[in-house]
């Protein structure tokens, strides 16, 4: 019977550890893409339904005044080509200033020494003219085999009319720089300019396209965006305002539900375990049936004896979720100290990330506990339903 209490307890410790391990691995990916996601974007977008945002300057220093907000900057984004002599690729040009908090985000993107100030104005090129500068990603960069210094063509698909018909505006740039966020769709399709040139390129004279808003807590983020609103008028601004977690929310509910499927599932080996813990209650209510008879003719009752080997299963049951806790604690400290490799070119990240919530392992935890003391009830009514004087007759 101890030789299978042992395998009771090592099964339910192995099940919930792997849980642990699992449900860590699975917060790491999430604050991982979250941290990046937010990093190329911001936390709260305000914007106008009608397009260009005009009196800007009034509405930051309207927002700046909003409980929770970080910082407020203005930002000008439109869809481009982007051209070189050999190859083009459709990008989203980003135009932001170079003290915003934005510009700070793209900083960290870059190498420690490199100044977005600097990457930011005017640069000359080759026939010594000066072109406004345009910041591309890595996997852009690999795309159209740019570098730092490399000359491109930026065109809008905005057309005008001219003697020979409508053509589309262009305009020269020069790459002053490459970043590496991580996340090779951004790499990919958005590039970073001056506020100032975004502007002139696409025509939007002072406006912007909208507000980047920062906030000191991201999980209030869609509190602080309603309390936005409506400092800003409400439905009559004209303007509508949008959380992060809006933003992408079709990928943060994947995620979500990833979870708890995984969740579910893996839950499924802790239930496995529970049924040893049922064979071996049952075992010993056979065992020591006799034993049972006896206490019974001395004045015990059937709860009594119920509760006997309910409290040996939650015993077995609480022993095999601490064991499993620690364990998986262990598990992912190992994680977090020795790594596991990944391919940067998938994952975009080196070793697989580890994010320790204790909710989580509570949760774990006590639900672990709830199906191993579930587990007890059966072998605790066999026990209390023996007939002393029948046991003792034959």
């Amino acid at each position: 019977m101890s030789i299978i209490s042992i395998v009771s307890v090592l099964g339910v410790a192995i099940g919930v550890a792997v849980l642990c391990i699992v449900m860590s691995v699975m917060g790491g990916f999430e604050h991982e893409l979250r941290s990046k996601v937010l990093g190329a974007n911001s936390h709260i977008l305000v914007r106008s339904i009608s397009g260009a945002l005009l009196d800007w300057e009034q509405q930051i220093k309207t927002i700046e005044a909003v409980p929770g907000v970080e910082s407020v900057a203005p930002y000008a984004y439109a869809q481009a080509l982007i051209r070189t002599e050999r190859a083009a690729s459709g990008v989203l040009v980003r135009g932001i200033r170079s003290d915003d908090a934005a510009a700070k985000q793209v900083a960290s993107y870059l190498p420690k020494d490199a100044q977005v100030q600097e990457l930011l104005s005017e640069q000359k090129g080759d026939s010594g003219s000066d072109l406004p500068p345009i910041i591309i990603g890595a996997e852009l960069s690999r795309t159209l085999s740019l570098y730092p210094g490399s000359l491109v063509t930026l065109l809008s698909p905005a057309v005008s009319s001219s003697p020979f018909g409508l053509i589309p505006r262009t305009k020269r740039f020069i790459v002053s720089a490459i970043y590496r966020s991580g996340l090779s769709e951004y790499e990919a399709s958005v590039a970073y300019a001056s506020l100032k040139d975004t502007q002139t390129f696409f025509q939007l004279g002072n406006g912007v396209t909208g507000l980047e808003v920062r906030v000191k807590n991201l999980q209030r983020a869609k509190e602080i965006s309603e309390d936005i609103f409506k400092t800003l008028g409400g439905a009559n601004s004209g303007l509508f305002v949008q959380p992060w977690s809006e933003t992408n929310q079709q990928l943060w509910e994947a995620i979500q539900l990833e979870k708890r499927v995984y969740f579910l599932v893996l839950l499924l080996i802790i239930v496995m375990a529970s049924f040893s813990i049922i064979t071996t209650l049952v075992m010993i209510v056979i065992e020591k049936r006799r034993d049972i008879a006896t206490l019974m003719m001395m004045g015990a009752s059937p709860s009594f004896v119920s509760k006997v080997f309910r409290t040996q299963g939650a015993i077995i049951g609480l022993s095999g979720v601490i064991l499993g806790l620690l364990l998986g604690v262990t598990g992912c400290w190992a994680l977090k100290a020795y790594g596991f490799p990944l391919n940067e070119k998938v994952f975009q990240m080196s070793t697989v990330p580890v994010r320790v919530e204790p909710w989580s392992f509570a949760v774990v935890g006590i639900v672990a506990f709830i199906i191993c003391y579930a587990a007890t009830l059966y072998p605790a009514w066999r026990a209390s339903r023996i007939r002393p004087a029948e046991l003792l007759r034959s």
